[in-house]
């Protein structure tokens, strides 16, 4: 595809959409307009940002689309006209300088540079603790995407619900399902829990710093006509920050995070949060199924959960996208804590190399039953 100056859309004002603006502009291509559904900013780098389908736009010239995960974008802009529409994978393939700059914008595992974003001898290291062949490939993928982003390196997400791979054998297979979720969100893990093992499922401990997504969770059991805390329990804490401490509350539409409250700062009561050690709960609620995702504390909580992961080796949902280094600093954690006692699995299911999972499955199933 040949585009010119200020002959062309894009689509999305997100991350990518942002990184691909800055290297156009720079290479001396501006675009006539960023189109997006709630655009935050009046203008990118000089390009004004219109919200779409309001605005009349030219047509006839082509859109780049920088948006993934979501379906009906490209079937919209052809609704509303536009005869040439760029996909995302394939603005990978035209402007691979853009995703250079995407790896660096500050976000989760993109908030260092790319030198900092893989350690190539901790890599090598998990590459051969990792169970299958999809484990690797997958693996691999990622750390090549890190270190030389483009199309070829790119991994596309698993097609199945997070969390619930079908192809790790005896992943969950317990008599008795006894799981604590930190980071519950509105308990979309839990009804994926309660609709494949239903039977088995005897006890399910949710910690959730959010009010907000505590009370859609509660909806949630409600509209499934679950009776709390018969099996479920929801508690509103959260663990990897120092106990004692007083701990705020920052929520948004995509994350919720939790931070220790600095001197003389005001925060509103609704706002506070307790903390708990994660090996004094998971000891408590005598878990066989850890899942967690809990934007950026995650290898501190793993470290109050030694001693548990030691003795028990539950069955553990991680993941290892929040921080640069958790990608194979979390899995060799937990290889540190049970030497030769897991299966270790990792699967890409988000797109921009989002929601990366690490499965750890103990070796000796019938003795956790």
């Amino acid at each position: 595809m040949i585009i010119a100056d200020s002959q062309f859309y894009i689509y999305g004002a997100s991350h990518y959409g942002q990184a691909l603006t800055a290297y156009l502009v720079g290479a001396g291509l501006r675009p006539r307009a960023i189109l997006d559904r709630a655009p935050k900013a009046a203008q990118y780098f000089g390009v004004p940002c219109l919200p779409f389908p309001e605005h009349n736009f030219e047509t006839h010239y082509p859109v780049i689309v920088t948006i993934l995960g979501y379906s009906g974008v490209e079937s919209s802009l052809h609704e509303a006209g536009f005869s040439e529409v760029i996909d995302t994978l394939s603005a990978f393939e035209l402007f691979p300088p853009a995703l250079k700059l995407l790896n660096e914008c500050g976000v989760l595992w993109m908030q260092a540079p790319r030198s900092k974003q893989v350690d190539e001898t901790q890599c090598q290291a998990l590459l051969h603790l990792l169970s299958d062949n999809k484990s690797r490939n997958t693996f691999q993928s990622i750390v090549s995407h890190r270190l030389n982003p483009s199309r070829a390196h790119y991994p596309l997400p698993e097609q199945y619900e997070m969390y619930f791979p079908e192809d790790i054998l005896q992943l969950y297979q317990y008599d008795e399902l006894r799981v604590l979720d930190v980071g519950a969100f509105d308990g979309d893990t839990f009804a994926g829990f309660f609709q494949r093992y239903p039977e088995a499922l005897k006890g399910y401990t949710a910690l959730e710093a959010s009010a907000k997504n505590i009370q859609k969770f509660l909806a949630r059991l409600d509209s499934m006509g679950i009776a709390q805390p018969n099996l479920v329990s929801i508690h509103r804490l959260a663990v990897g920050l120092p106990e004692g401490q007083k701990l705020k509350v920052e929520e948004n539409a995509s994350a919720t995070i939790v931070s220790v409250v600095e001197p003389h700062e005001q925060v509103e009561p609704d706002c506070l949060v307790d903390s708990v050690n994660l090996g004094n709960m998971m000891a408590e609620v005598q878990c066989n199924v850890l899942k967690m995702d809990i934007e950026g504390a995650d290898y501190d909580a793993l470290c109050q959960g030694a001693n548990y992961i030691r003795e028990y080796t539950p069955t553990l949902a991680l993941s290892l996208y929040h921080k640069p280094e958790d990608l194979w600093r979390i899995p060799l954690l937990i290889e540190s804590y049970a030497p030769g006692r897991y299966h270790y699995y990792v699967r890409q299911e988000g797109h921009w190399l989002l929601e990366t999972q690490f499965y750890a499955v103990p070796k000796d199933m019938l003795k956790q039953q």
